[in-house]
């Protein structure tokens, strides 16, 4: 099986027994819950988000059994070799992303053993025998996909190997963050409590959010200040009324705190209003209608505006806001039910945007190694390379993305290209599926095995690659760097090769073309010759764009760069 197809189908199957198991929230959980939420010792000082959730007490309710139970142990005795009854809490952390490198940790706590050669083979397939921190693990080989611990018999951690290595690591500092913070004084053993440091994701938070704000209307401007003002937030869920379930957000102090109650209470204006503004004229023709069922309809609309209104109210406790919280309300359960509808309807959005945010700092890192690579080409070669390797007749022959193997630490593949025979010959070509994971981006649907990237550089007369086999140096560049494009991110149908001495070209009736496309919404990214990668804004002024594009234009450009 393709590795980009097996990597894909893990995480599916993974995501498919997370959902089966968190199904059964959506009934009440029966018995007192046990004393202790997450264990600090599974925290790094670098954690930004933890999920503790309880399987056992959640299927062991009895109003469980209108519930798919036998799914959810199908799926368990699958994976784990266990039914979920058997698994007491399930803890997972995180950190943030690192470029492409990503810090996780799921801690599986049973009441009976594990055993690896009872977890399903698409569990284990990608790992090796071997030690972490000096404890027997199976080691993931491939960088994206999880290493296996059993701890104790009864404990499974799963997770990168760099998040692995940080929890076992002896002389590690001590969680002592606002995460670890949130962790200490939460003791209940809720069904589900999520904590996130907003602090840590403000930046991912920030970028995911650029492309919103840059099409909102400006009534709406101000609210985009509200995830700055946040420190934390947690939630807890229970379904069970004699067991509350909030939405807490804290501030880190009360000048913050004010500011984000009169932006929640501004808030709730403008949504009551295009909420009554939307209805509010089918709402008066039901008032006014002779058939009773009719005005019957318009009066329970009435009600549950009011209800709804009143439920979702933010109450402030010094630097907090609770934004719900089921231990105030006669029906807790309901209450309950309806929050969780809203909470899936907000949190849906606001994942992808998270995702997308992390995709982005990939593709700005993917693009840094590669800037960096060119500035080391040009210290030992005095100039950058050029857009191609090229024959001793003139022809080109291999893109500069193999010429820079060696300044990318890909020294053994760059060793086994034959410099001298064109980019599709029978050797060569056998290459073209090992390119670099650097070279893709992260929100292609490319597979890597296509060998296809989206990392291009402008090609042109006057441009950094000039379509000919020699390359400029610093001194060409009399526009300035930092005003200087080499590096290009394109679209799927317009990524080329990797080996291929094809890159893009400048095109007066359409300049943007092949950069506008769907791989991030509403920008695309460009790599300067100073090293730095900006997102630059689809709607950039071409004229704009075509002097950042050449290097020696004498154009005068806005400083710093306006887009």
């Amino acid at each position: 099986m393709a590795p980009d197809r097996f990597v894909r189908l893990f995480w599916i199957r993974i995501l498919t027994a997370w959902v089966t198991l968190l199904a059964p929230m959506t009934a009440t959980w029966a018995q007192t819950p046990p004393a202790g939420v997450v264990n600090p010792t599974f925290l790094t000082a670098e954690s930004v988000a933890a999920v503790c959730l309880r399987p056992k007490q959640v299927l062991t309710n009895p109003a469980a059994q209108l519930l798919p139970t036998e799914v959810a142990e199908a799926a368990g005795e699958k994976y784990l070799g266990m039914g979920l009854k058997h698994i007491t809490r399930a803890t997972a952390v995180g950190e943030p992303p690192l470029g492409t490198t990503l810090y996780y940790a799921v801690i599986l706590q049973a009441d009976q053993a594990f055993d690896f050669e009872k977890l399903a083979p698409e569990l284990i397939q990608h790992t090796q025998p071997g030690k972490i921190a000096d404890r027997d693990c199976l080691v993931s080989q491939h960088p994206m996909l999880p290493c296996l611990m059993i701890l104790k018999q009864k404990t499974l951690v799963v997770g990168s190997q760099g998040m692995l290595e940080k929890l076992f690591d002896g002389s590690r500092e001590k969680a002592a963050g606002v995460l670890a913070k949130l962790v200490a004084r939460q003791p209940s053993g809720d069904d589900l409590y999520v904590a996130v440091d907003l602090v840590a994701l403000r930046p991912l938070i920030q970028l995911g959010l650029m492309q919103a704000q840059g099409k909102a209307p400006p009534e709406m401007q101000s609210f985009f200040q509200a995830p700055g003002l946040l420190e934390s937030v947690e939630l807890t869920l229970n379904l069970n009324s004699a067991q509350p379930s909030k939405l807490v957000a804290h501030t880190a102090g009360a000048a913050e705190a004010t500011q984000l109650e009169e932006l929640m209470q501004a808030g709730i204006q403008v949504a009551q209003a295009q909420m009554k503004g939307g209805m509010e004229t089918q709402l008066a023709q039901l008032r006014a209608s002779d058939d009773p069922i009719q005005r019957a309809y318009a009066a329970y609309a009435d009600r549950m505006s009011n209800v709804y209104t009143g439920l979702f109210q933010p109450k402030r406790d010094g630097n907090s806001f609770v934004l719900f919280d089921t231990s105030a309300t006669e029906s807790a359960q309901l209450t309950t039910v309806a929050v969780i509808g809203v909470l899936v309807a907000l949190l849906l959005p606001a994942v992808q945007q998270a995702r997308e945010a992390a995709r982005r700092v990939q593709s700005i890192n993917h693009m840094k190694q590669l800037l960096l690579a060119m500035h080391n080409y040009h210290d030992r070669k005095r100039h950058f390379p050029a857009h191609a390797i090229y024959s001793d007749d003139g022809k080109p022959l291999l893109s500069w993305r193999v010429a820079i193997l060696p300044y990318i630490e890909q020294q053994a593949l760059y060793s086994r290209f034959h410099l001298d025979e064109p980019w599709d010959s029978e050797h060569n070509r056998a290459l073209i599926p090992e390119m670099p994971e650097g070279l893709l981006d992260q929100s292609s649907k490319l597979a890597p095995a296509q060998g296809k990237t989206h990392y291009v550089g402008p090609v042109g007369e006057g441009l950094f690659f000039s379509g000919t086999d020699r390359g400029i140096s610093f001194r060409n560049m009399t526009d300035g760097t930092v005003k200087t494009i080499v590096l290009l991110q394109v679209d799927d149908p317009h990524a080329v090769i990797w080996t291929k001495p094809k890159d893009w070209s400048y095109d007066e009736q359409e300049p943007l073309g092949g950069l506008n496309g769907s791989l991030h919404p509403g920008i695309f990214h460009a790599g300067f010759a100073d090293g730095h990668v900006t997102a630059i804004p689809e709607t950039v002024d071409p004229e704009l764009f075509h002097k950042l594009l050449t290097v020696g234009g004498k154009e005068k450009t806005p400083t710093p760069l306006e887009f």
